[in-house]
């Protein structure tokens, strides 16, 4: 098997979303209230707020595209990549509100139709193989996702959410929805699922209120509301982030998790001068987020041993 490492940066083609994802969404609107009765909600009492939110995120790099070579005319398509996933917990009750990192790992893959063995970058990596179901070139980029994604589970449970913990998972609750009070958090809009009558209820909230519930279903199913964040300006979406929980939960428990987002998301809001994403990307989130990328390592030096590795093989395996 003789593997090449391309030249152009694979990072151009990460949008950071899933690729294929367009199906038309299905929606219920009379879930909490009806869909004539629609108007914006809370904010919720103190009371509603949790001890504790656990706020999980994760970050992925593609570090190089790689064609392998085996006995077929036409060598496969490969993605080695990066990612790694952590926890962060805020401790919110008390007189001394304050923040840890709780846990975080690390791992390096490949990914391919073909790839049936790990590839060492030199000494300083292992990219351990993965194979997959690739016919299209988007399919790797989802393979990531989705190992990512399992990624952030691990890192979940290990934090041991409580019963009155509230888990925030920064992005869609796909493949999550099974961990205990967990809830999804969409910080970018690519489309507006609700009808008109509705979508106003948008418009017209305030900080810290949020839209009814509604049931929301794509390629899966799942609750859904809005919530505007302080601090998003004046626009009509300005703050938005919608969430989402799992769609076999009683409606009295979604509207208990949508009523404790609501209490105490908006006050972990960033603030524009220190975020450009701000008010969405959540001010405990950025700081994860920076401390996963630096584990990430360089990604040069893991490209130059790719490149150096994958080269010593292929001089090995040619013909004498």
């Amino acid at each position: 098997m003789r593997i090449t490492v391309n030249a152009w940066d694979p990072g151009y083609a990460d949008t950071g979303d899933r690729v294929g994802d367009s199906s038309r969404a299905k929606l219920d609107v009379n879930v909490e209230l009806s869909g004539a009765d629609w108007r914006p909600l809370g904010p919720p009492p103190a009371s509603a707020a949790p001890p504790r939110v656990l706020l999980v995120d994760g970050v992925r790099r593609l570090d190089a595209r790689i064609d392998i070579q085996t006995d077929e005319p036409t060598p496969f398509p490969g993605l080695c990549a990066s990612y790694a996933a952590g926890v962060v917990v805020c401790q919110l009750d008390g007189d001394s509100p304050a923040a840890r990192i709780a846990a975080t790992k690390v791992e390096r893959g490949l990914f391919s139709a073909a790839a049936d063995g790990d590839v060492a970058a030199g000494r300083i990596a292992v990219y351990r193989g993965h194979r997959v179901n690739a016919e299209e070139p988007g399919d790797l980029v989802n393979a990531v996702q989705d190992r990512l994604s399992l990624l952030e589970v691990e890192v979940a449970e290990l934090a041991e959410p409580g019963s009155r913990d509230l888990l925030v998972i920064d992005g869609s609750l796909r493949q999550r929805a099974h961990l205990m009070r967990a809830v999804g958090f969409v910080k970018s809009h690519q489309r507006r699922y609700l009808p008109d009558e509705q979508a106003r209820v948008i418009d017209e909230l305030k900080p810290g209120q949020r839209t009814p519930v509604f049931l929301l279903e794509t390629p899966w199913r799942r609750h859904s509301w809005y919530l505007r964040l302080p601090g998003g300006g004046d626009g009509a979406w300005a703050g938005i982030a919608r969430l989402e929980c799992a769609a076999d939960l009683d409606i009295s428990d979604v509207m208990e998790l949508a009523d404790a987002s609501a209490a105490v998301l908006p006050r972990l809001a960033s603030s524009p001068h220190k975020d450009p994403r701000a008010p969405q990307n959540l001010t405990p989130i950025a700081g994860l987020e920076r401390s996963l990328r630096a584990k990430l390592g360089d990604p040069r030096l893991l490209l130059r041993g790719l490149r150096a590795a994958t080269a010593s093989a292929s001089a090995n395996s040619a013909p004498r």
